[in-house]
């Protein structure tokens, strides 16, 4: 139909591109039973936006428990109640685990002290500012610094307990305990210096504070080599000393891989889009960064949203006062609306034809227009996005997983999250690494192993014996042969030789200096890349070949 006017949802009124008319879930009779009893006067024919569809649909899911709760108090009255999904509910998390008992780590231009971290009980260990080398946990309980937006928003994304929504917007690792290094200075700049000294903080006092995961969600603006770089080898030695170090790759796809996020170990985190709902159809990538690191390591490697994700609004900032003003306007009468907006009308940054002659009903939409716009959520909540807030996603889940298996190494970890990720459909794999992290089958994963998995360098370039080892971890194969370019990909040939705790193994003689691409080949039916090697390039068939370098310089 090719027409300039708006379509407009019956039910929430929103102006949209189409409405939906048929329904294909099966049990579409209760869902249209439950949305004639909030609205008598509509009919099938009336039609409905799909968000409207969607939020009915979940809302009846919910109750019939196939979906976890959103929290018990949470008054969802209407489709407005209910504009962004939590991010747990949408991942599918097991709430069962929290990250009790885990110190994470934020490195972050500044933070505030936020009632989801310590109203219920303060989890906040220390907070420390780098740039001043002093101690500022008793300074920035409700700081009104610019800096502490970012910082702020990203810790209560990963561990906040949802004390203001009443459990709604609840962090996936809710119950751990933060230490937090601010890094930017007085002028506003996060600089190479002051990202080096918060990590070398760390590797002095990782043991003594317990901490076992760093979150980045910022980078370095030096571009080089990760062995010329201070902050890589500083994220590489936390690796080794067991600490897992979680970087944002930026939302740049034009842009290039920065430190700590182009380092071999350390895992960097995309972003995806799933458009806030549930059906993973819908899921697509985020416009984050991506491509080769100048040491041709491909990132990212995981993927998590980056957008529709609700985060708290900093106390004592304009846009607090803000969304406070605008939903208090919004739940005033008809004849009280004009002049409470006369009074608070510069405490917003709504158009001031809202207050020449216009009814109330046009006064509320303006309202309504300005909280979408604005991004607000609530009083006390609004959604943001990039991959600032994907990289705590994934830090959370390890918490997860350290709650269960505490002694889990890094390698492992990654090992984990890596084999139970989920690539998205018409994603290229360059974009999107191993897939989306699902965190619920990762614990289970987890919890079905009862070895220590030990670190394996594979593959090992072998010079005293003249050879190349190549180890992998699987625990239910029958056979895994090794397949690559340097035997014509054949399939049977190099047979690998299983070992206790589902290690399998081969030596093969050493190869001319050059470049080979190699897999391993399960069961004579799977492809799997080599995980414990960052090198790799796209195979042409949705996923990639793991890359081998022969060049005598670099061993």
């Amino acid at each position: 139909m090719q027409n300039e006017e708006k379509i407009i949802c019956p039910l929430c009124r929103d102006a949209v591109d189409k409405l939906v008319y048929r329904f294909h879930f099966d049990n579409e009779k209760t869902v249209i039973d439950k949305i004639k009893a909030d609205h008598p006067d509509w009919s099938i024919t009336d039609g409905l936006c799909g968000r409207c569809l969607d939020y009915y649909h979940v809302e009846i899911v919910m109750a019939q428990r196939l979906l976890p709760s959103i929290g018990p108090y949470f008054p969802v009255k209407s489709v407005d109640d209910y504009v962004i999904l939590p991010t747990g509910l949408r991942l599918d998390a097991d709430s069962r685990y929290s990250g009790k008992g885990i110190t994470i780590c934020f490195i972050d231009s500044g933070f505030s002290f936020h009632p989801d971290l310590t109203s219920s009980k303060n989890r906040i260990r220390i907070a420390i500012d780098i740039t001043r080398s002093e101690n500022i946990s008793e300074n920035i309980k409700m700081t009104t610094d610019s800096s502490a937006w970012h910082g702020t928003m990203t810790t209560v994304v990963c561990a906040g307990d949802g004390y203001l929504s009443k459990g709604l917007y609840k962090g996936i690792a809710s119950s751990a305990e933060l230490v937090l290094l601010k890094v930017q200075d007085t002028e506003g700049r996060i600089t190479t210096e002051n990202i080096v000294k918060a990590l070398e903080w760390v590797l002095a006092n990782h043991l003594q504070m317990g901490i076992r995961i760093v979150n980045l969600s910022l980078s370095d603006d030096a571009l080089c080599a990760y062995k010329d770089s201070p902050v890589d080898l500083l994220a590489e030695a936390l690796i080794t000393e067991g600490v897992n170090v979680v970087a944002a790759v930026g939302n740049d796809e034009s842009g290039k891989i920065h430190p700590p996020a182009d380092a071999p170990n350390v895992i960097a985190v995309g972003g995806a889009d799933d458009n806030n709902q549930l059906d993973r159809t819908n899921d697509k990538a985020y416009h984050s960064t991506y491509g080769l690191t100048l040491d041709n390591f491909r990132k990212p490697e995981l993927l998590a949203h980056a957008i529709w994700i609700a985060a708290p609004i900093v106390y004592n900032t304009k846009e607090k006062e803000e969304a406070e003003t605008l939903f208090q306007l919004l739940s005033l009468p008809d004849e009280m609306l004009q002049k409470e907006l006369v009074k608070d009308f510069s405490k917003t940054k709504l158009n001031p034809d809202i207050l020449e002659g216009s009814e109330p009903f046009q006064q509320r939409e303006y309202l309504r227009n300005r909280i979408q716009s604005a991004k607000y959520i609530s009083p006390d909540y609004m959604h943001v996005d990039g991959t600032s807030f994907s990289a705590p996603v994934v830090s959370a889940i390890i918490a997860q997983l350290l709650e269960v298996k505490p002694n889990l190494s890094p390698a492992r970890v990654r090992q984990i999250l890596f084999t139970t990720a989920r690539r998205i459909a018409g994603v290229t794999p360059e974009r999107q690494g191993f897939g989306m992290v699902q965190p619920r089958k990762a614990i289970l994963k987890l919890l079905q192993k009862e070895q220590v998995w030990q670190m394996i360098n594979s593959p090992f370039v072998n010079r005293s014996k003249n050879c190349i080892e190549f180890v992998v971890h699987h625990d239910n194969a029958d056979q895994i042969s090794l397949t690559g370019s340097f035997n014509q990909w054949a399939k049977d040939i190099l047979l690998m030789q299983p070992g206790r705790d589902g290690l399998w193994k081969i030596e093969i003689p050493m190869l001319p200096v050059g470049k080979y691409s190699y897999k391993y080949y399960v069961d004579e039916t799977i492809w799997l890349e080599d995980i414990n090697n960052p090198y790799k390039e796209p195979d042409g068939f949705s996923g990639f070949n793991s890359i081998l370098i022969i060049d005598p310089s670099l061993n």
